[in-house]
């Protein structure tokens, strides 16, 4: 009798790096991998998004014969039989994985995709074969969420659902034929927030003026600035500056670039503003957190 597989139990065998009791996991799967796995029909209880970056491979999926080539993107849903059927030798394949509950739940922050219907997608199971940009927005949020999910953060929890959110958009895009607006219904403040979040997630380090993110969500500075501190009780510069001394903690503590490299790095005018900065928020110097991290 077949047995249903949990998120942490296939983690586990793909020997991803899963932190404990996370609702989301990255693994690149080859054909050693595939090797592992049982023969026969096998059940998960979570949604897999998978992407062929190289090679082919071909499974069967509620009776059905699914085959996939390089470029190929696929949404396998929960509690589906699927038995593995053949997959060359180069396979190299990106698999997303989601727990049912979380997927429900971040879908549920977004009114326009809870009206659609998806439920006839997932019996239909279509295959999508991404374009050069789709391929890349799809790796770089997997990307970005395993890299959320592994380091310890103050707003991981919003980062993650924000990034899975968009992989949802991702999808429905390529149901729906629409284009990808992250920045859709932006009457809605909690949008606008998880927005606000991603962009200052991935520009921060050169874009710390408000304007640049108003600009990109399309309001206004001051109607950005009410919004991020209505929803989470915090300034705007509050959030990019917290972004910003982790990430010179984390280059300190993981790099052996100097102060002036990472000034340079983190678009600083000069050693001293980084040394000003980062002294304001920590009581030490760079030099000073560096030797106490290193023991030195």
């Amino acid at each position: 009798m077949s047995r249903i597989y949990t998120l942490a139990e296939v983690s586990s065998m793909l020997h991803n790096d899963y932190p404990s009791g996370a609702s989301v996991s990255v693994a690149n799967v080859d054909a050693s991998v595939l090797e592992m796995i049982e023969k026969g029909q096998i059940f998960v209880n979570f949604y897999t998004l998978v992407l062929i970056q190289k090679g082919k491979m071909s499974y069967a999926l509620k009776g059905n014969l699914i085959e996939l080539e390089e470029n190929d993107l696929v949404l396998v849903p929960p509690n589906y039989p699927v038995s593995y059927d053949s997959y060359s030798d180069d396979l190299l394949a990106l698999n997303l994985m989601i727990e049912e509950s979380y997927y429900h739940k971040v879908l549920q922050f977004d009114t326009n995709l809870m009206d659609m219907e998806y439920s006839y997608a997932y019996d239909l199971l279509p295959v999508f074969h991404l374009d050069t940009n789709k391929r890349e927005l799809f790796l770089d949020m997997s990307k970005q969420i395993q890299n959320t999910i592994r380091i310890p953060h103050l707003y991981r929890e919003e980062m993650v659902d924000h990034l899975v959110h968009v992989v949802q958009l991702l999808f429905s895009e390529l149901l729906y034929g629409g284009e990808i607006q992250p920045s859709h219904d932006l009457t809605n403040k909690q949008n606008i927030f998880k927005i606000f979040i991603h962009l200052a997630s991935r520009n921060f380090k050169k874009e710390r003026q408000i304007k640049f993110y108003a600009d990109n969500l399309n309001i206004t500075t001051t109607y950005l600035s009410r919004t991020v501190k209505e929803m989470s009780g915090q300034t705007v510069n509050s959030y990019l500056n917290t972004f910003l001394y982790n990430e010179i903690c984390k280059l300190l503590r993981s790099s052996s670039y100097n102060i002036s490299e990472i000034s340079d790095i983190l678009f600083f005018n000069d050693q001293s503003a980084l040394t000003n900065f980062f002294k304001s928020r920590s009581g030490m110097t760079p030099v000073a957190y560096r030797r106490s991290f290193m023991g030195k």
